[in-house]
């Protein structure tokens, strides 16, 4: 039995398992509880930042140690960052003010709730309100660019030098506050980098009302669903409507009912990764096939039969409401209820043959971390860690979130309730840990044609062959995920930096005279949504492909460029107002990119990205019918590389 002994705490905390070695590791002795583990599969260790700040006389608690035996759970998935650094909440000048990523729509709220109890801290916030917030937080974090909080969009336990660039949070009080399952999601060799914010649960809508109309159970295994579709079947009650508006939405029906199969277990995580370094595919892999072979039941007895017209999901949740369906398969929960439906809805978990390995899949929404470098700074550490202790309660996260968002999530706390949530019903099962992460990360090029091809298996055009096929065919693809670049950016650009390349581009593209460019900051008491028609973040020394230039274009993925006939005197005046998006005078700035000076007098075209209601009122705006993106890969591919130096437009 493992012992590790902590004279600090005067504590001796054995292992889970069974194996015979003893090992005592006084206070920071962090290398020796390492050595350790080659007698032990489990990680029992003391996190290296409690031996540094214990002078601090900080509580020190049971977490300190952490146990935990098995496989680190996979990747959870998607969908904020920043660029520039922007207005600081400042309550005491003598402290250096944290720097905290907000990807979040309520970050005032939030940074009320910490000065409620630590008034001393000062927050300046880092924005990002652009269209790839995944892609701009992983750049920042390939790049060091790192604010003193972080947050990333996804946990991934493959993160190079996680590390050396990120603190170990596991020996830290705050968190005690997080459910033990969910603590295991992000536990890596003993080591906590990152803590869950909020999370979503996939699982299968049911409908309570028509349930006790005919007096049925709701089936706890595959056995007893198969039992209920003969009944429903009988008495002309259809059994199923699943989701179809997106690829996407087919590859997780699939992995979701594999996960209550093969894919769920031990050897079913250690395929995954096989799978994703090509050493092993589906039909090479008789526990995968099996797990086909099960996917081929649930369509069998009519869970997975598409419809044919319910292409738009709110058209499926809508024929839900209508009470003649007993479940609902969707990418958004198929939650339904409505102040003008009485019938009442729950969700059930997707169903293994027995029951044994019925699973909820979950998609953590954020995660958070420290800056690693704050270690050279106590007392900017000591107050990070207060934010990161605000973090880590019901207050700090719900602060973050709007009601609605709230209402439809779950978070990861001890103490939090679930009673006005849509998982009142569930939320003990979900913390008891039988749930599966959502899959996303290194799958992104077999999603869409997995996807496509099991809808043509939902709507019998194709067979489970075909779709085992697919995935075979695409594992190439996604082992070499390498997406095509586009050029090369030799030095960091900042956000005025890449305002100046968009703004040439745009210029260029749509034959205007000079470009005005907003910048995406954030600006204390505007509107939640602040502004999306700006550049929003910088470019990082690296190659760059178009998910690159998703993160800075104005225009996202696939809006087009505006144009507007303004004169000199107005284009000096919006620079001096800037773009006044909620009409109460606090405007984002504007870059004016431009051969020339704009002469007061003369009129020109101008390719604007941030039109007010007022300035669309008093001129005419034009949709120039030219897609950013379009636009952009254009100007930036006849770039071999780039540099501060080609921002110039001369």
């Amino acid at each position: 039995m493992v012992q590790l002994y902590c004279h600090f705490m005067e504590t001796r905390r054995k292992a889970p398992c069974g194996q015979a070695a003893s090992v005592e590791v006084p206070v920071g002795c962090v290398r020796i509880a390492k050595a350790a583990l080659r007698y032990c599969t489990c990680v029992v260790l003391l996190s290296e930042n409690v031996r540094k700040y214990i002078y601090m006389m900080k509580k020190i608690s049971r977490r300190s140690f952490l146990q935990v035996c098995g496989i680190t759970a996979a990747t959870a998935a998607l969908t904020a960052c920043g660029g520039g650094k922007t207005e600081t909440a400042k309550k005491d000048d003598a402290h250096e003010a944290i720097t905290f990523m907000a990807p979040y729509k309520e970050i005032e709220a939030f940074i009320e709730q910490v000065h409620s109890v630590y008034p001393e801290v000062n927050i300046e916030v880092v924005p990002y309100s652009g269209d790839n917030t995944t892609t701009c937080l992983q750049n920042m974090f390939a790049a060091g660019d790192l604010p003193d909080v972080c947050t990333l969009t996804y946990y991934d336990p493959r993160i190079d030098l996680v590390s050396n660039k990120l603190l170990d949070l596991s020996g830290y009080d705050f968190t005690d506050n997080y459910v033990e399952s969910r603590l295991q999601d992000v536990f890596d060799n003993g080591a906590i980098y990152l803590l869950p914010s909020t999370y979503n649960c996939y699982g299968i809508t049911y409908n309570k009302t028509l349930l006790k109309k005919y007096g049925w159970e709701l089936p706890n295994s595959f056995a007893e669903l198969e039992e209920l579709a003969a009944k429903a079947k009988e008495a002309g009650v259809d059994l199923c409507l699943p989701q179809i508006q997106y690829p996407g939405y087919g590859f997780q029906y699939l992995c979701n009912i594999a996960d209550a199969d093969f894919l769920g277990t031990l050897d079913g995580r250690l395929w995954q990764r096989d799978y994703l370094s090509g050493k092993a595919n589906v039909s090479n892999t008789p526990g995968m096939m099996q797990a086909m072979a099960y996917v081929q039941k649930w369509k069998d007895i009519g869970m997975l039969n598409d419809t044919g017209d319910a292409l738009d999901d709110n058209v499926t949740r809508q024929r839900m409401t209508e009470g003649n369906t007993l479940f609902l398969i969707g990418g958004t929960n198929g939650i339904v209820e409505s102040d003008d439906n009485a019938d009442k809805f729950g969700l059930m978990p997707y169903l293994s043959e027995d029951g044994t390995q019925n699973v909820f899949v979950l998609n953590v929404n954020r995660f958070y971390g420290l800056n690693k470098k704050l270690e050279q700074d106590p007392q900017k550490l000591e107050d990070a860690l207060k934010v990161m202790r605000v973090l880590s309660t019901v207050a700090g996260t719900s602060a973050l979130q709007p009601a609605t968002v709230l209402k439809s999530s779950l978070l990861p706390f001890k103490d939090a309730k679930a009673d006005g949530t849509y998982y009142a019903d569930i939320a003990d099962a979900l913390n008891a840990g039988n749930t599966a992460p959502f899959i996303y990360s290194g799958w992104e090029n077999t999603i869409v044609t997995t996807g496509l091809k099991m809808l043509d298996f939902m709507k019998g055009n194709a067979t489970m062959e075909d779709v085992i096929r697919q995935m075979d065919e695409d594992q190439d693809s996604v082992v070499n995920n390498t997406p095509d670049v586009i050029t090369t950016v030799t030095e960091e650009l900042s956000q005025e930096d890449c305002a100046m390349l968009v703004g040439r581009c745009f210029a260029q593209a749509t034959g205007s005279d000079l470009a005005l460019v907003s910048l995406s900051t954030w600006i204390p008491g505007n509107p939640t949504d602040q502004n999306h028609h700006g550049v929003a973040a910088k470019l990082y020394a690296k190659d760059i492909t178009d998910y690159d230039l998703s993160v800075i274009l104005p225009t996202g993925w696939n809006r087009t460029i505006q144009t507007v006939t303004l004169t000199g005197q107005q284009i000096s005046d919006l620079l001096a107002t800037g773009y006044d998006a909620y009409g109460n005078g606090k405007g984002y700035p504007y870059v004016l990119v431009s051969p020339v000076q704009p002469e007061a007098g003369k009129t020109y075209q101008v390719a604007i990205c941030g039109v007010s209601d007022q300035l669309a009122a008093e001129t005419t705006v034009t949709d120039s019918g030219v897609v950013g993106m379009d636009a952009a890969k254009a100007f930036f591919g006849a770039y071999t590389t780039i540099s501060r130096a080609d921002t110039a437009w001369s």
